[in-house]
């Protein structure tokens, strides 16, 4: 194997790119110095990985590689540097004839490296080219800092060469990687001993807690069993008074504002009765007013009278026929008067009887009307209390029915019945609950399944199968809760059906049930789809390919394979049953909120009636009045009339006896006087009249007010109720929310889940003391750490994988050390063999270098191979044998490259790059060391860096190096093999 090509582009003064062309014959770089030709070893020992920006002879970064430009160039953003090598051989461990490594540095300082264009890591390059020879720090790349080396005073440091030379640098790296792993395994084991010990203080006190935490659980799954039952059950009850009162007070609520209307109307009349009796009161006021100022007219007017009648006395002859005539005049117009008086007053009279007399009909419409309202509230009465008697005996029949399990067959019924059979549960229909809407259905889904017997295991199956064969019974399925496991719907189905058109859901969770049956529901409902219609079930049946059995809420059915059943079907089983049962109980009680209220109802109607009655029997009672004082009133009429008729008579007779002796102004004031009289009378009556319509009105007033009286108290009664009932159901808010909170908050459970799997069992009052009884233990329990099981088992199961760790750590130890034993001995070995190889072609090569003369190499420390510095001694000819220290500059130098060739020799590399090593030669040298070259050009290729003339001459290959634009180094080759 041979390096073929040097490539490089934008690496340090390079920034076009180059390309080296090289074979196995010797070449030589030359080049003023400033020029670049030591950036060709630094191209080389960088692609190999070198990562020192300083060895690389940067500042202090890796970027400082990259071309930074010059005058009349940009810098580069990259630099590259490709080295190809001939692997015709195979030399290196791959399957190809020529292998490029390629390293690729950005600005960013991103590197990248490749094999054959193949992006790999440094590792990957440093692992292909391990043991060959060829690697940055190996002596396959000799430049005056190797010299350095060698020559240095300290006899450890030129061991490295020796590493190098053995091969053993690569059992040295990995001692030293398994000296890290050991390390790393002292500072694991002792972490793990630290966390063992850890571990160990925390895993007893863990193991109590766990043993309390478990004792926790299992009494607060207790309690959550008993106390979300009771939870359940009280919301159960308490919704359900909360429910009555809330109906109550909207039945309360409703008769308050019916009150509340009837007063405003009862109100309005009041208001309106009272602005009359004020009218009227104003009315009477200036009647009476009137009457006084008429009173005053009539008495000012019969003085006047009296005064001529005193006159006229004197004026007449026959006085005692004209004060006779007068008298008569006088007692016609006064019985005038009177007659007018009865005939206005019984005019009034009878109009007030009209009025009475129609008020008095609409009262009698209006109790002829409730009358009738009560005889139909009274039929609908009888009625519901004989449809209340009669659903009482039909509860208390199916109750026993179900309770006496009737609706089971004959050999169910005996196993459940048997006292002496053990695990017996009950059958599959008696411990489910299903709404009305979907128990068609559920019962259809279930069919014969129904009376299926649960048990506790197979063992109470067989016995119970034993006591009906031995008794000759009959045959029962049993459902041994051991042994039953769910059905279900594949979840894909589900998601497909999830979407359909009247799907409704799984028949098993229509269902409510106990939660230790949910295997057994599962197994018997768990596969069976509810849908609404056959149209839709058919749509459903076909989609999912006839693989489940669907059941629709009319009891259709669609089984599995694609055949249908339907049509009337009558179906009795505890589970309609029991639909039908709690349907009568809500039928009874709803019948009986209709009796309260008819009853309310009737009774509201009899005190409405009373009261109407009440007045009628007054109108009555007026209207007989009235007619009295109009019959009375007509007679005294009749009498008035006579007596005016006789008066009258007499008048006529006295009149003409006297013929007409009564002046004008006679005639005139008895007329005013009598005709004053007259309105007086009227005004006294209308005033009479007007104070019996007061009267009247007063007493309806009255009537109203005492109405409104008993309806405010009535109206106070029943706020006073609702303001009791509102307390009651905000309590029982209250009461609902704190409860709802708890199974929300508590045990994070809905009030629907907790009826469909909880179910209170036992009585309430014991149930409560138990819950007590375990809140008590719980609290007595202390603080608790619920996690403590799981983190026992975490810490006990993390434990014991520590001791296993430790266990492996210590056998790793083992195994370890057993390595850098071996790695120990295999350098020992390698080294201390390679040394004497060394040694012995050292000893050749200063002879044949320095054309006599003695040298060799020997151990500081022979006992210690590992460790050991290596001296150099040295006698050029014409000398005595002394340490290299104290030979001359060029000695020295020449001694280090005779080291250098004895190592060639001893351990030939496919190139060596010279970089001036024979710099501090003089002319004989430089000779002796170009021959040499040429001696070692048939194991190894020789890339020579140098400025010495008599160094080319023994190049085969001269590139040399310029700088013809500033800060760009250029490449110029030449054949020199051709030119000779």
């Amino acid at each position: 194997m041979y390096l073929k090509r040097i490539i490089a582009h934008g690496f340090k003064s390079f920034a076009d790119n180059t390309v080296i062309e090289l074979n196995k014959s010797i070449a030589g770089v030359v080049g003023p110095n400033g020029s670049g030709k030591s950036n060709i070893v630094d191209a080389i020992r960088w692609v190999l990985g070198e990562q020192s920006v300083k060895s690389l002879r940067g500042d202090d970064k890796m970027t400082d590689v990259i071309f930074s430009g010059s005058k009349s160039r940009k810098a580069l953003n990259t630099a590259s540097v490709t080295l190809i090598l001939d692997n015709t051989d195979h030399y290196l461990p791959m399957d190809f004839d020529e292998i490029a490594i390629k390293r690729r540095l950005y600005r960013d300082g991103t590197n990248e490296f490749f094999i054959n264009n193949e992006k790999v890591r440094l590792k990957d390059v440093s692992d292909l080219l391990v043991d060959s020879g060829i690697a940055k720090e190996s002596f396959n790349i000799i430049g005056q800092g190797k010299i350095e080396e060698i020559l240095s005073n300290k006899a450890t440091d030129r061991r490295v060469i020796f590493e190098e030379a053995s091969g053993v640098l690569k059992y040295k790296k990995r001692k030293e990687e398994a000296l890290r792993k050991l390390e790393r395994t002292h500072d694991n084991m002792n972490r793990v001993n630290d966390i063992i010990k850890e571990l160990e203080v925390q895993i007893e006190p863990l193991k109590e807690q766990k043993h309390k935490a478990l004792e926790y659980l299992s009494l607060t799954d207790e309690l959550k069993d008993l106390e979300v039952a009771l939870i359940t059950s009280d919301i159960t009850n308490i919704n359900k008074t909360y429910q009555e009162n809330k109906e109550k007070i909207e039945i309360l609520n409703n008769e308050i504002n019916d009150i509340k209307v009837n007063n405003n109307d009862i109100e309005v009349k009041i208001e309106q009765y009272k602005t009359n009796i004020n009218k009227l009161d104003d009315e009477i006021k200036n009647k009476q007013h009137e009457l006084l100022e008429k009173t005053s007219e009539v008495e000012k007017i019969n003085s006047q009278k009296e005064i001529i009648l005193e006159r006229k006395k004197y004026e007449l002859d026959n006085n005692k026929l004209h004060n006779n005539l007068i008298e008569l005049k006088e007692q016609e117009l006064k019985l005038q008067n009177e007659i007018n008086l009865i005939n206005l007053e019984v005019t009034n009279k009878q109009n007030e009887l009209n009025k009475l007399t129609e008020e008095k009909n609409i009262l009698v419409n209006e109790i002829n009307k409730i009358k009738e309202d009560k005889n139909k509230q009274s039929e609908m009465l009888t009625e519901k209390v004989r449809l209340s008697e009669s659903l009482k005996t039909k509860i208390n029949t199916l109750r026993e029915s179900i309770d006496a399990n009737d609706t089971l067959p004959f050999a169910v019924k005996n196993v459940l019945n048997n006292p002496k059979l053990t695990g017996i549960h009950n059958a599959l229909g008696s411990i489910i609950e299903v709404n009305e809407e979907y128990s068609k259905a559920i019962s259809v889904s279930l069919s014969a399944s129904a009376n299926n017997i649960i048990v506790d295991n197979e063992k109470c199956a067989k016995d119970a199968i034993n006591y009906l064969k031995a008794n000759n019974i009959g045959r029962v399925t049993f459902l041994p809760l051991n042994i039953i496991k769910g059905k279900y719907v594949d979840i894909e189905t589900l998601n497909i059906i999830s979407k359909q058109k009247g799907f409704i859901d799984v028949a098993s969770k229509l269902v409510r049930y106990n939660k230790i049956y949910e295997d057994i529901i599962g197994n018997n409902l768990g596969n069976v789809l509810v849908v609404d219609n056959i149209d839709n079930a058919n749509t459903i049946h076909k989609l999912i390919n006839y693989r489940y059995r669907i059941v629709t809420l009319d009891g259709e059915v669609l089984n599995v394979g694609g055949s249908i059943t339907g049509g009337n079907l009558k179906i009795r089983n505890i589970i309609t049953d029991k639909y039908e049962l709690d349907n009568m109980i809500l039928d009874l009680k709803k019948n009986d909120s209709n009796i309260t209220t008819l009853e309310n109802n009737i009774n509201e109607i009899d005190y409405k009636l009373k009261a109407l009655e009440d007045r009628l029997y007054l109108k009555d009672n007026d209207i007989i009045v009235i007619n009295d004082f109009i019959l009375n009133k007509n007679k005294n009429l009749s009498t008035l009339n006579d007596n005016l008729k006789n008066t009258n008579y007499a008048i006529n007779g006295t009149d003409s006896m006297i013929k007409n002796t009564i002046s004008d102004e006679e005639n005139k004031i008895i007329n005013e006087y009598y005709k004053a009289l007259n309105t007086k009378e009227e005004l006294q009556n209308n005033i009479n009249i007007l104070l019996n319509q007061k009267q009247s009105i007063a007493n309806e007033l009255a009537d109203f007010e005492y109405t409104v009286k008993k309806e405010n108290s009535l109206y106070n009664e029943k706020s006073e109720e609702l303001k009791k009932l509102e307390i009651d159901v905000n309590r029982s808010d209250v009461k609902l929310d704190n409860l709802l909170n708890i199974l929300s908050e508590t045990y994070s459970m809905t009030y629907e889940y907790a009826l469909s799997n909880y179910k209170l069992e036992i009585d309430e009052n014991i149930a409560r003391t138990k819950v007590n009884s375990l809140k008590r233990k719980i609290k007595e329990l202390g603080v608790v750490n619920t996690l403590a099981p799981e983190e026992y088992d975490r810490v006990s199961e993390r434990y014991e994988f520590l001791i296993k760790q430790q266990e492996d750590l210590t056998n790793a130890e083992n195994t370890l050390l057993e390595i850098i034993d071996e790695m120990d001995k295999i350098m020992e070995r390698e080294f201390a063999k390679t040394f004497e190889i060394i040694n012995e072609n050292f000893k050749k090569t200063v002879k044949e270098l320095f054309k006599g003369g003695q040298a060799s190499l020997k151990l500081t420390d022979p006992d210690n191979i590992l460790e050991t510095g290596i001296e150099i001694v040295a006698c050029p000819p014409g000398k005595t044998l002394r340490s290299i220290s104290l030979l001359s500059g060029g000695e020295k130098t020449f001694t280090a490259i005779s080291l250098l060739f004895a190592i060639l020799k001893s351990r030939p590399v496919p190139f060596c790059v010279l970089d001036e090593v024979e710099a501090a030669l003089d002319e004989v040298n430089v000779e002796s060391f170009g021959e040499y070259v040429k001696t070692l050009n048939n194991l190894t290729q020789f890339i020579i860096i140098t400025h010495k003339k008599k160094t080319m001459e023994y190049a085969d290959i001269l590139y040399g190096i310029t700088m013809q634009e500033s800060g760009v180094s250029k490449l110029v080759s030449v054949k020199l093999e051709d030119i000779k």
